[in-house]
């Protein structure tokens, strides 16, 4: 049912944009309009969740002074500890409520905190203090699925027996806050949303793309018809990309897993392609890259019809040049968005989107505004290329993120890349002269080719290595057990190669089982005593440097400063 909705928007949407700009016409509400109604439609109902009073059930008793309200909830709903209160009227008094111990903190997106939230159940016991009047209780729950609750409130005398809501008649369930409540958040989160988006054009990840194509509209605003035309669809590229976006949050939510902004830079692949992204678009900006020739026509397929298909696309790469960065007010408005149903997160999304491409709206359909921005000279020259090192810096962070979640041997297999693909685009090599075209073709992919190898080939899991000290070392040799020391060092070059080449994978890890390996590490990154004795007790003067002990009556065995997995295999088996 979630799929079936999700193809029946994008037909929606495919539909509405094609027949309005069709034809031509100044469409930007309707558009807005028709986006929050087919969002609305289409996934008012794609997820089904527990009606609040069996998703929490509530019972209330008494034992002597003692009042206990326990609630048992549904598998995957939660109640929150700070959102229970008991309230009492016409005398009833109790004493601070005493919580079961098996609530669990987590951050919770909704509130952008910590919370203390209890599965399975919830028991509360109070001392009563006074006996007369009735008392109210008031709880909040939340579905793991994306569903918070309004919070309920229910009403019993002091024999702990429900009561009909005070000044009400025949009102035997349970009374719900009014819904201007829930409305009111959701406006409060969409125009947080907004903002956010809006605050999100300064981040040095997207402000230059953005810069390019205010620009670009001024070189038009002679012409305000196609200014407009670009702009809404430069809108359409951004806010349709933000929806898309939010549909893959809420899908992933949807089949259970825990997912939030910025998860997908949990992936070392796309974390990779994304440095690229930033990698090139900087060489572009800097003047490194001239495109032309066949790169040329790589991006001439979506500047035709006028260029707006060009401004269409420019708004997808905002968003997903946008997507590494956050901006205040995004935070809670994200967290609001995921916690709702589709149909208003999916409507949080697109205000976002909106709040991401108003500048350039605002300047497509405002000449005046166009006015106001420096008429184009050679100092967009400089400007384009002062526009490259904050795309650089977002690179050096894509860089460190990418060495954090894939290890130290990123750092030798993205730097190669990245000097392949400043080789690719070299000048002497992306032009086309003097008959060797063939020559530089092949040599470009063959550059292609490697790189994708590096880009995409599988991460090596990483042996635990312990930190090197002489008692450790004694300790491993007393027990038996061969060892084997990797003297290295951050700065050390040759040091990183011979870890990704050949004291990692899995012809290393099998090679560790078999002899039942103990791996000790010794860090030279900065001054060690320790490290210092070592390598001069072996009578060595620099790094790399590789011992192996293959027992403790042996004499240590040094392996040469270049290795292969051969190599490795063959001292360690036959020192």
């Amino acid at each position: 049912m979630f799929i079936i909705n999700l193809v029946n928007l994008s037909r929606h949407l495919s539909s509405m944009y094609l027949s309005c700009f069709s034809k031509g016409r100044p469409v930007l509400m309707k558009w807005l309009l028709g986006c929050v109604v087919a969002v609305c439609t289409s996934f008012a109902y794609s997820v089904e969740f527990a009606p609040v009073d069996e998703a929490f059930q509530l019972n209330v008793s008494r034992n002597g002074d003692e009042l206990y309200v326990d609630f048992t909830n549904l598998p995957n709903y939660y109640l929150y500890k700070d959102h229970y209160q008991i309230r009492g009227f016409d005398g009833f008094d109790a004493s601070e409520p005493q919580f079961s111990v098996n609530d669990v903190v987590r951050y919770d997106e909704t509130f952008d905190q910590q919370m203390t939230v209890f599965y399975g159940y919830m028991e509360v016991t109070h001392s009563l203090l006074n006996e007369q009047g009735y008392f109210e209780v008031t709880y909040q729950g939340c579905a793991d699925a994306g569903l918070c609750y309004a919070p309920q409130k229910r009403y019993f005398d002091a024999q702990a027996r429900e009561i009909s809501a005070p000044n009400q008649t025949d009102q035997a369930n349970p009374v719900t806050p009014p819904s201007s409540t829930q409305l009111t958040s959701a406006v409060m989160a969409a125009v947080f949303a907004l903002l956010g988006g809006l605050v999100l054009n300064l981040m040095p990840c997207v402000f230059p793309v953005l810069s390019m194509k205010a620009f670009s509209l001024t070189k038009q605003s002679q012409d305000s018809a196609t200014a407009r035309r670009h702009a809404v669809f430069y809108s359409a590229g951004v806010i349709l990309s933000f929806i898309a976006v939010a549909v893959v949050l809420l899908s992933l939510r949807h089949v259970g897993q825990w997912v939030g902004w910025g998860f997908q830079l949990q992936s070392p692949i796309f974390l990779s392609l994304l440095l690229l992204l930033f990698f090139i678009m900087a060489l572009a900006m800097s003047g490194y890259i001239s495109i032309t020739g066949r790169w040329s026509n790589v991006g001439q397929r979506w500047t035709e019809s006028s260029g707006v298909t060009g401004s269409f696309f420019t708004g997808v790469l905002a968003t997903l040049v946008a997507t590494p960065c956050t901006a205040p007010f995004m935070g809670s408005a994200i967290g609001f968005a995921l916690s709702q149903p589709a149909s208003v997160g999916l409507i949080i999304f697109a205000f976002m989107g909106l709040g991401l491409a108003l500048p350039v709206l605002l300047i497509g359909f405002i000449p005046a505004l166009a006015g106001l921005l420096p008429k184009p000279g050679i100092w967009m020259v400089n400007f384009q290329r002062f526009l490259a090192f904050p795309l650089l810096l977002t690179a050096v962070w894509l860089f460190w993120l990418l060495v954090s979640v894939k290890g130290d041997a990123a750092i030798i297999s993205m730097g190669t890349v990245l000097v392949l693909v400043a080789l690719l685009f070299w000048p002497p090599l992306a032009e086309r002269k003097n008959g060797s075209s063939w020559r530089k073709s092949t040599l470009q992919v063959v550059i292609l080719l490697l790189t994708a190898w590096l880009v995409f080939k599988p991460v090596k899991q990483q042996h635990d290595w312990l930190e090197y000290t002489p008692q450790l070392l004694q300790q491993s040799l007393q027990q038996d057990r061969p060892v084997l020391i990797d003297v290295t060092a951050d700065w050390c070059i040759t040091c990183k190669v011979n870890e990704v080449v050949a004291l990692s994978g899995s012809r290393f890890d099998s090679l560790v089982e078999q002899l039942d390996l103990v791996l000790l590490r010794a860090d030279w990154t900065e001054p060690s005593a320790a490290v210092d004795d070592l390598i001069s007790r072996h009578n060595r003067e620099g790094i790399p440097l590789y011992i192996y002990y293959a027992s403790a009556s042996a004499q240590p065995v040094i392996l040469p400063q270049l290795l292969t997995p051969s190599t490795v295999e063959q001292y360690l088996v036959t020192p």
